[in-house]
């Protein structure tokens, strides 16, 4: 019933709002295998138990026992790489701090970096590689010496003006005394602030969005069931350009189908830690030899435990296949 009702609530709100569609990580199919294997073993094991091959239940079992940690393994790995992807519990959809241009943008050797929502390009040509890592190692320098924590403030940055300068709103920003100063005054804690989201962004290859990829190739944006178009670092629908409250809903939208998908997985992993529970006393009582083809009756409660597990993880990954 919980997850009847998360699901129908994610139908529900999906319909109403800008909606991110992104792809799974690839270790939510692989859990999606060992949970499968994990009821097979457990099939095995019950139908050994009724023969009263004992030897052959304590292998099924520990077998099981084994595909469920992979399972839980390969899991924890899939919430890594969404969050890698900007996919977290509680996002926005949009970069509304550290997307390029937005603030701050960068020069090189005097002359402007311009972006394009995917790529950097300096005097025409995309950035090559030997002044695109440069780039990266100067925003790390930045996001050092821009950290909240950091209370200080002071910035440590490496032949600032001689390679690469900081622009703020068309104002050049220099670098006096370990600290970044627009017209001889040092920037205001709302800068500082904005500047370490702007070379978090850089350095983590986000650009106009806190999920990372190409628009189109690894997500896309829907409202109100129809999909979003973006160029040029703009978005359309139906042909015409957002109207400025629905850019400005966009703006203030939440990811929650990454929210949603978090839902799903930890509640799933509460259910999930009952039936390790239930699969490791199954497990040490079959070690024992505790039981036979006239007492199975905990070992086939803990397999159909388990089963129903399994078939609300395929259910689960085949709505978020499917259904998203």
């Amino acid at each position: 019933m919980i997850f009847a009702g998360l699901t129908s609530a994610y139908l529900v709100s999906r319909g109403s709002v800008f909606w991110v569609e992104f792809k799974k990580p690839a270790e939510f199919l692989w859990s999606t295998v060992f949970v499968i294997a994990g009821s097979l073993f457990m099939f095995l094991a019950i139908r050994s138990i009724k023969k009263d091959q004992l030897n052959h239940v304590k292998i099924w079992v520990g077998l099981a026992f084994l595909t469920g940690i992979l399972f839980t393994v390969f899991q924890y790995n899939g919430w890594r790489e969404m969050q890698r992807n900007g996919n977290a519990l509680n996002t926005p959809v949009i970069n509304n701090y550290g997307k390029y241009g937005l603030y701050y943008s960068l020069l090189y050797q005097g002359k402007e970096i311009t972006f394009d929502g995917y790529d950097f390009y300096y005097q025409g040509e995309i950035l090559s590689d030997e002044i695109y890592n440069s780039m990266l190692d100067f925003c790390e320098e930045l996001m050092a010496g821009s950290d909240p924590h950091n209370r200080e403030h002071k910035f440590k940055l490496t032949d600032y003006g001689t390679a690469f300068t900081l622009k703020y709103e068309d104002q050049v920003v220099t670098y006096l005394n370990e600290a970044l100063q627009i017209a001889n005054q040092n920037i205001t804690p709302e800068m500082q602030n904005q500047l370490y989201w702007f070379s978090e962004s850089r350095v983590s290859n986000r650009g106009d969005f806190m999920v990372s990829g190409r628009y189109g190739e690894d997500f896309v944006i829907w409202y109100k069931g129809k999909k979003l178009e973006y160029q040029n670092r703009r978005f359309s629908i139906d042909g015409r350009p957002l109207k400025a409250k629905e850019e400005s809903d966009l703006n203030g939208a939440e990811n929650q189908a990454s929210a949603y998908t978090f839902a799903f997985v930890l509640m799933h992993v509460l259910h999930l830690i009952g039936g390790f529970i239930a699969l490791f006393v199954i497990w040490i009582r079959s070690i024992q030899q505790k039981y036979s083809s006239s007492n199975y009756l905990g070992m086939q409660l803990g397999s159909i435990y388990w089963h129903f597990l399994g078939i609300l993880w395929i259910y689960l990954y085949g709505f978020l296949i499917f259904i998203h």
